[in-house]
């Protein structure tokens, strides 16, 4: 499977220049553009996992837009990206410092660049090794132990003492664990909707006001949002 890469960049003719130097020296990478912070968000969670980010610091001139290092600190968010590459794109060499401080930058291209800047670059990302996933290492049936990547996980039930853990391919059960202790061993984007179901956040989902539900893209079960959790859920 080709590797994924994800370009944030506001002008469209730096965003097509990027894309296709890197498309001309590196045929196997499969590459994603945005060109604004919503619409790099909405990529980061619809196409899965990437193995490195190309983003422009500034974006426009508005100074109340989120911006390129606001969307590297929603990727730092998760423990599975902590330590994924990041090459930074900007004419200011005085934000270089705050990317580096804030969000562990890898590489920073200052503007005007060349193309040769930015294959020298992507060659770099290429020879870092892959960050290990997050793991939820929790006890399964008997004496067996679950070890699922945290970022797989799409929502957790609680029936009884059992808790089903529901990832995009299979579905574990735990006989040991319960539904608050597991709560806190998971991150931010983790929220707890229900007595019975917690919810991950950064899978596409849609909430229903009529019934107070949550359909979750390609989950058939309509996930309830229990009355004590509605308002925290909103927000």
């Amino acid at each position: 499977m080709s590797k994924k890469i994800l370009i944030l960049e506001d002008d469209s003719i730096q965003n097509t220049r990027i894309k296709l130097t890197i498309n001309n020296s590196f045929p196997e990478l499969s590459i994603y553009s945005a060109y604004s912070y919503f619409e790099a968000v909405s990529l980061f969670n619809q196409q899965g996992t990437f193995a490195f980010f190309i983003l422009d610091i500034d974006l426009g001139d508005n100074p109340e837009m989120k911006d390129g290092l606001d969307f590297a600190r929603y990727i730092r968010s998760m423990p599975e990206y902590e330590f994924t590459p990041m090459i930074f794109i900007s004419s200011v060499s005085n934000r270089l410092e705050e990317a580096l401080q804030t969000t562990h930058c890898y590489e920073f291209i200052k503007k005007p660049y060349n193309d040769e800047a930015v294959i020298n670059a992507v060659n770099k990302m290429l020879m870092m090794p892959e960050p290990t996933p997050a793991i939820l290492d929790i006890k399964g049936v008997n004496d067996s132990r679950l070890r699922i990547v945290i970022k797989e996980i799409i929502y957790i039930e609680s029936i009884g003492h059992d808790l089903i853990i529901h990832t995009g391919d299979n579905d574990y059960l735990s006989k040991s664990e319960a539904l608050k202790k597991v709560l806190s061993m998971l991150p931010s984007n983790f929220i707890q909707c229900h007595r019975s179901y917690i919810v991950n956040t950064h899978k596409s989902l849609q909430f229903n006001a009529t019934d107070n539900s949550i359909c979750i893209n390609g989950v058939a079960t309509r996930i309830p949002i229990g009355r004590k959790y509605r308002e925290i859920f909103k927000s």
